[in-house]
């Protein structure tokens, strides 16, 4: 059977943001949902999860503003890519599509922006899926805290930054790197490498180092909730996840064994088997 797409570009208040529209439009069963996803890439990174969910419900794939096919407003337009303007964002992109409850799903980055938005907007959530989210402050290796310097950083980012750099991160988010495939590379330096994608990405990195903030508004992050975790991400330590689900209300914790930081890119099969029995 052919996968419906509704595909399209959703003009918001700051510029248009690019969704991947998919599956049926069914007023029964499950509410629609949306994927976030992580830093330095694009909606892409979902591609084998968003077509097998979207066999038998409506799943709506979103690229971040300043990343993807979505418009990259300078950062002093976009609130400086902020974590609580993507989450009003969200709101306003769920308001747009006449959507008034979702099951939300974040990676990465994603999870960050889908933890703010449940502990603003619970009303519009139904679930809410947590893989490898950035909830605490972020230990950036030496390359990344260089990147951050002022001044310097800046430089370094926008002007030095390669594909064989975007490479090494993204190889480095697998459990091994021979899974890389070159295809997403490819995809991800297009984008990123587009007019305002290197700035809107550095400013989104910054503010993973000043997540401070966080921590008390998880307490207002009632929806039910999954926390998936790769065994062999070296970017976070699991246990940041056993720490997040403690400070969760309603959370529990389900690890996946022999994956790494991508998740939905490694085993988009465990993936979508964990997303389908929490989010009936």
């Amino acid at each position: 059977m052919k996968l419906a797409d509704r595909s399209r570009l959703v003009p918001l208040s700051f510029g248009r943001v690019f969704v991947r529209d998919l599956g049926p439009l069914a007023t029964d069963g499950p509410p629609p949902l949306v994927l976030l996803h992580g830093l330095m890439v694009t909606s892409y990174s979902f591609r084998d999860v968003a077509a097998a969910l979207a066999q038998s419900r409506r799943v709506i794939v979103v690229d971040l503003p300043g990343c993807g096919e979505s418009d990259r407003p300078d950062p002093g337009v976009a609130g400086d890519y902020a974590v609580p303007w993507h989450a009003d964002r969200l709101a306003e992109l769920l308001a747009a599509l006449a959507l008034p409850k979702v099951d939300l799903l974040g990676h990465s980055f994603g999870g960050t922006l889908a933890l703010c938005f449940a502990a603003d907007h619970p009303e519009l959530l139904r679930r809410l899926v947590l893989v490898d989210p950035v909830a605490f402050p972020l230990d950036l290796p030496l390359e990344g805290r260089l990147a951050l310097v002022p001044r310097l950083g800046p430089y370094v980012f926008k002007t030095l930054y390669r594909r064989a750099d975007l490479r090494r991160y993204l190889a480095q988010m697998l459990s091994r790197p021979a899974l890389l495939d070159e295809t997403s590379v490819n995809v991800y330096w297009d984008r990123l490498s587009r007019d305002g994608g290197r700035e809107a990405a550095y400013a989104m990195l910054g503010h993973l180092t000043l997540l401070g903030w966080l921590r008390p508004r998880l307490a207002a992050v009632t929806t039910p909730t999954l926390v998936i975790w790769g065994d062999q991400d070296v970017l976070m330590s699991p246990r940041e996840g056993e720490r997040l689900v403690e400070l969760l209300p309603d959370a529990r914790l389900e690890v996946v064994q022999g994956c790494g930081h991508a998740v939905p890119e490694e085993r988009p099969e465990d993936l979508n088997g964990l997303v389908e029995t929490f989010c009936t």
